[in-house]
């Protein structure tokens, strides 16, 4: 009886534990579909810089490793040099942290780990964490705002 207890006791802590940690996801699946095409765009068969101009809130702002972007344009034109001059992300892990939503806002937070390759092959790396804004505005999701902060850049 006591085996039993143990085993009935352990299940249970076992199904709790996998519960309470599951990884949050994007339920909503216009949201889903946005923030998937968003982070396809950059990767080495992306459609590039031309997706973030689309998704992009006009107010959009960006803080990222101690930069500040000013504003969507700068941070559009950016992505659009960077593209041009042969830049793509070669391997993109997501671990995501939390998805909170409502019927026209969400805060996703999540855990990136990111290799890129340039025109002259691989090069420095980025992992950290981000957190976006995305607002619903005419039925469309579009994001307002990034902040990145690096939890370690190597080579």
């Amino acid at each position: 009886m006591r085996a039993l207890i143990v085993i009935v006791f352990s299940s249970v802590i076992v199904i709790l534990a996998n519960t309470a940690f599951a990884a949050p996801d994007i339920t909503d699946a216009e949201l889903r579909k946005s923030v998937d095409e968003l982070s396809a765009s950059t990767l080495v068969d992306g459609e590039g810089w031309k997706v973030y101009e689309r998704l992009l809130h006009p107010e959009y702002s960006r803080w990222a490793i101690g930069e500040i972007y000013e504003g969507r344009n700068k941070f559009v034109n950016s992505l659009e040099q960077w593209w041009d001059y042969g830049m793509r992300v070669a391997q993109r892990d997501i671990d995501m942290v939390a998805v909170d939503t409502t019927d026209d806002l969400a805060i996703i937070r999540f855990k990136t780990t990111e290799t890129f390759v340039g025109p002259e092959g691989p090069v420095e790396g980025f992992s950290g964490f981000v957190l976006n804004t995305w607002v619903k505005e005419n039925g469309e999701w579009l994001l307002l705002s990034a902040e990145i902060s690096s939890t370690s850049r190597n080579d």
